[in-house]
């Protein structure tokens, strides 16, 4: 089993252990780059170690201390949708290897577009980072992906109903999202949001299954069974906020 992922940053450059699937992520993140859009650059890789550049700008889940404004959300709807256009001329190669099981899309989908994986700058969205989990895919899974983590809608909704001014303001970033992304016709944000949460439930499993951490320690104190058990919980908090899909 593989033991935990040590990254490392030294500069301007990113150190991490290399994965059956980043060659085909540096030559995605390389087409990508060629294009002007912010991801990081492919600098090099071996046998055991790959180095991509660092993105600018604050990152982490510590970029945003006091949430996403809505000009945030439509800064990231954005720049999420540039690299969705992008990846569509890129040609994988024929022994294209993805972290997860995929679909057949000309779409690339990052697969993890939280907040915390985007550079921020004065509360924009200037770059995206942490392409482990790209997969071919429907947009509308990572469209969902930043709807979950950046609205949020809560995974394990607490007993206490959201204030008014709470809801008004993940009611503005979900469609400032949407908006800046171009999204047409209506979103049912919680049904998009829970299924994609599921999904991820699904591929820490499958991750896990195949010796990869540290899903495959979550896989072992049972937390996948545990999120399952509140997906419930989370669609009905949802519908509290948004009891029906947005209009497009």
């Amino acid at each position: 089993m593989a033991g935990p992922r040590e990254i490392s940053i030294d500069g301007g450059t990113v150190r991490r252990p290399r994965m059956p699937w980043t060659p085909t992520i540096h030559d995605l993140l390389d087409h990508l780059s060629t294009q002007g859009i912010p991801v990081p650059r492919p600098l090099s890789i071996d046998d055991h170690v790959e180095s991509v550049s660092l993105v600018p700008g604050l990152a982490g889940d510590d970029a945003w201390p006091d949430g996403l404004s809505a000009d945030g959300a439509r800064s990231l709807g954005r720049l999420l949708r540039a690299v969705h256009e992008g990846t569509r001329t890129w040609n994988p190669p024929a022994d294209a290897v993805w972290s997860v099981p995929n679909s057949s899309s000309t779409t690339i989908c990052h697969g993890d577009p939280k907040p915390a994986n985007v550079a921020w700058r004065n509360e924009v969205a200037v770059g995206l980072f942490d392409w482990d989990a790209a997969r071919p895919g429907d947009p509308a899974e990572d469209v969902a992906y930043v709807l979950l983590w950046g609205t949020p809608i809560d995974v394990d909704p607490g007993d206490e109903p959201l204030s008014k001014d709470e809801i008004t303001l993940r009611r503005a970033r979900a469609r400032a999202l949407l908006e800046g992304y171009g999204w047409e016709g209506p979103f049912d944000v919680v049904e998009a949001a829970v299924s994609r949460h599921e999904q991820a439930i699904d591929e820490v499993e499958w991750l896990g299954s195949h010796g990869h951490e540290p899903h495959a320690t979550w896989v072992a104190q049972g937390w996948p069974t545990s999120w399952r058990s509140r997906l419930d919980a989370m669609r009905e908090a949802g519908r509290r906020t948004f009891p029906a899909p947005l209009p497009g």
